[in-house]
């Protein structure tokens, strides 16, 4: 709570001093303190919108299992109602809406945000290791090649990373591994990442016969995470949603072939057979295809690393700089 009463604070302060415009990235905190700020001294305010935290907590907490589509349509208990109230309530007031994707500019809509505040900026993904020098970089490869040799040492290295919810879908991924072992021989599955399905997807490693291959690693710092993908053979994203998902793009940075679903705005990212292969959400058969077709297709591999290279170019940070700087000025009060 002090520290929420902080941020507001701070906010307030801002706001009541030099700032012409609030911009926020969350929408149940600081979303919900500019539009009490806006509310109050008239100051006007941008949400950039990355996904839908009603939903997500809804799902996280055990409390619905209906996909995002379907989250709109139904009517809920309270407390997700008033968890669903509260969003729209911060959303349809800001004076703009910042999607990240095509998809999440849908489900803006859908909320009940007006068309003509809403407008679309990709996340953007070169910034990471622009200033990098040549022995930063050695010291990169180095550290990649030990990591293979750690957990590859000639098995084919799968890895995902993300956090530990059931709409990531990292129980499918373990299920497959026995069947995928048949057809490519030994691999060994990383999971970055934490959260609350952490145990039971210890548990279903054991039950699957797939114990000896699944390495749990946890929580991995940010700047490790790509010297990892750069160790991997194949990088598995089987979500059920995703605004638009940041590490996708980071490992297409890494260069390693990438498969995910069809959901949200990965195909935003992937175009299938181009920069990766897409497949449906939890759907055993074609997850199991996909990875087979990857990790026994060299050529498909490195053609689609080499598409997935020149798409990172439609995410810029000096775009998304200058895309943002003309959205806040679409709104900042003209000067005197």
């Amino acid at each position: 709570i002090f520290r929420h009463l902080r941020y507001f604070w701070l906010m307030w302060k801002l706001s009541s001093t030099w700032a012409e415009v609030i911009y926020v990235t969350d929408t149940y905190s600081v979303g919900y303190f500019a539009y009490l700020i806006k509310k109050i001294l008239h100051k006007k305010y941008i949400v950039r919108f990355v996904g839908d935290s009603a939903w997500e907590a809804s799902v996280a907490n055990g409390w619905i299992t209906d996909s995002i589509i379907d989250f709109y349509d139904k009517r809920y208990c309270k407390k997700i109602e008033r968890l669903k109230r509260r969003r729209k309530t911060v959303l349809v007031n800001a004076d703009r809406i910042i999607a990240v994707s095509r998809f999440l500019a849908d489900i803006a809509q859908k909320i009940g945000v007006l068309p003509e505040r809403i407008r679309m900026i990709y996340n953007s993904i070169d910034f990471l290791e622009a200033d990098e020098n040549a022995e930063k970089a050695k010291e990169r490869a180095e550290k990649s090649a030990e990591i293979k040799q750690l957990y590859g040492g000639g098995k084919k290295l799968i890895i995902t990373a993300c956090r530990l919810t059931p709409w990531k879908g990292v129980a499918k991924i373990i299920e497959i591994l026995p069947q995928l072992k048949e057809v490519v021989g030994d691999v060994n599955f990383l999971v970055l990442g934490d959260g609350p399905e952490m145990e039971n997807l210890r548990r279903l490693a054991i039950v699957s016969g797939a114990e000896s291959d699944v390495q749990f690693l946890g929580r991995v710092g940010h700047d490790e995470v790509l010297n990892y993908f750069r160790a991997a053979d194949l990088f598995i994203l089987n979500s059920d949603y995703e605004g638009l998902s940041h590490t996708l793009l980071e490992a297409m940075k890494a260069g390693v072939p990438v498969i995910t679903t069809n959901v949200g705005g990965n195909p935003e990212v992937i175009e299938n057979e181009k920069e990766g292969l897409l497949f449906g959400y939890n759907n055993e058969a074609e997850l199991l295809a996909a990875a087979t077709r990857i990790l026994t297709d060299s050529e498909l591999a490195s053609r689609l690393v080499k598409n997935a290279s020149e798409k990172l170019k439609n995410f810029n940070w000096e775009k998304a700089v200058a895309e943002t700087a003309v959205v806040i000025n679409e709104i900042r009060p003209s000067p005197a």
